[in-house]
């Protein structure tokens, strides 16, 4: 294909000047080619939040000064006792050796309900380092800490 025949786009700059841009990447450009064939990842499903579950409302909950561990003192947490809340009306989660109460979260995650429930009652940090490695679980759920992960 040569220069006249291949793709342009038409911007407009400060100074109202059309300029003939090549498009990038090309239409069977090698970046195109590549990104075709290599193999993506699974798409997330979009998950509907209900009404005043946004992350801003979660944000105002989290200010309001309800209590949201549901436990009066901070307290050792074995693996035996995390089992025991793994029902979306009573869920903990441990994420790097830190126990959160997620029951009050659970509307709240982006992923869903369904997606949260995966790591309730049990270590989550792999699942969750898997998928959230970026998020700050120390300031996003520091009003649901229940208390530490132990040793049975």
């Amino acid at each position: 294909m040569s220069k006249e025949q291949q793709p342009r786009l038409e911007l407009v700059d400060p100074k109202n000047q059309v300029l003939q841009v090549p498009e990038f990447p090309a239409r069977n450009g090698p970046q195109r080619l590549i990104a075709a064939a290599t193999k993506q990842p699974r798409g997330r499903e979009k998950v509907m939040l209900e009404p005043g579950h946004s992350p801003l409302d979660w944000a105002n909950l989290k200010a309001s000064g309800k209590d949201l561990r549901g436990v009066p003192e901070l307290c050792r947490v074995t693996l035996d006792e995390l089992k025991k809340h793994k029902s979306p009306e009573d869920a903990w989660t441990a994420i790097q050796g830190k126990v959160y109460n997620i029951t009050p979260y659970l509307k709240f995650h982006p992923g869903g309900v369904k997606d949260l429930m995966r790591v309730a009652g049990r270590d989550g940090t792999r699942l969750f380092m898997l998928t959230h490695s970026w998020v700050n679980t120390d300031y996003l759920l520091d009003k649901c800490l229940v208390g530490f992960l132990v040793p049975s």
